[in-house]
């Protein structure tokens, strides 16, 4: 399973939290959730079978999940929060009505759970990320058509957060400042003296790594040098952890 998001955005004094995480090979799904006030806003669903049966691969797999949380955290700097307001309280639209059979047809064929039940698709044109012409969001369905696992984390389990989200290049000195916590969703507290190490690793160079701790904020920093490099890949690795307890993510370095 790769680690996710989590970031939190101000628009107009309102803080939407943006989250995205991988459900693992047992649900291949990337999923982002919208949370304003502790409740959910919208989300968006992507699985990832084709790259399942294609050959798992974590690095194309994290950049999927870090491509789909920046999309979403785009759209909402973009200012486009009125239209996610109205999506919450839109209603699917039947899809029988466009298939209806005739008339004189004495049976008529129920749609499947999935079309009955699906949650009404929202498109947010993002220009800041020229790679995309667009996002879709979707509301949770009320009824799914299969039980959804619930999650449950431990009260102790460490969170990790950058502080700054930003691209990493090759060549750069770059300052990472990451906040470590623990706690529910809306009321996280800082952990102190937690480990945190940062791995810096490259099919082309020879790995490097860099420690630091976490102060009475629960947040460490660490100035690292990416090295070049002009083929293969490379990525950072920040990992905390804390009373047996550990939280990482990752990174890509472009060329």
């Amino acid at each position: 399973m790769i680690t996710g998001f989590n970031t939190d955005i101000e628009h107009n004094g309102t803080v939407y939290h943006v989250q995205t995480e991988d459900k693992g090979l047992a649900a291949p799904i990337i999923l982002s959730l919208v949370y304003v006030g502790g409740a959910i806003l919208a989300s968006k669903r992507s699985p990832y079978d084709d790259l399942v049966a294609a050959g798992y691969n974590a690095q194309v797999l994290a950049e999927r999940l870090q491509r789909q949380h920046k999309l979403i955290c785009a759209a909402i700097n973009a200012g486009r929060i009125e239209d996610l307001k109205r999506l919450q309280q839109r209603e699917a639209v039947p899809q029988t009505e466009a298939v209806a059979p005739p008339r004189k047809q004495p049976k008529v064929e129920q749609a499947p759970a999935e079309v009955a039940t699906g949650a009404p698709v929202l498109d947010i044109p993002v220009h800041v990320l020229p790679d995309t012409a667009q996002v879709e969001l979707e509301l949770p369905p009320k009824q799914p058509a299969e039980p959804e696992v619930v999650y449950v984390e431990a009260e102790q389990a460490l969170h990790l957060n950058l502080m700054e989200e930003r691209e990493f290049r090759a060549g750069e000195v770059v300052t990472i400042r990451v906040r470590v916590s623990r706690g529910p969703e809306d009321d996280r507290n800082a952990v102190l003296d937690a480990e945190v190490t940062v791995k810096i690793l490259g099919s082309e160079f020879r790995p490097l790594m860099l420690r630091s701790k976490t102060d009475n904020d629960g947040v460490a920093i660490v100035h690292a040098w990416l090295p070049r490099f002009n083929a293969g890949r490379a990525a950072v690795l920040i990992r905390a952890t804390k009373d047996d307890y550990a939280a990482e993510l990752r990174r890509v370095i472009h060329h």
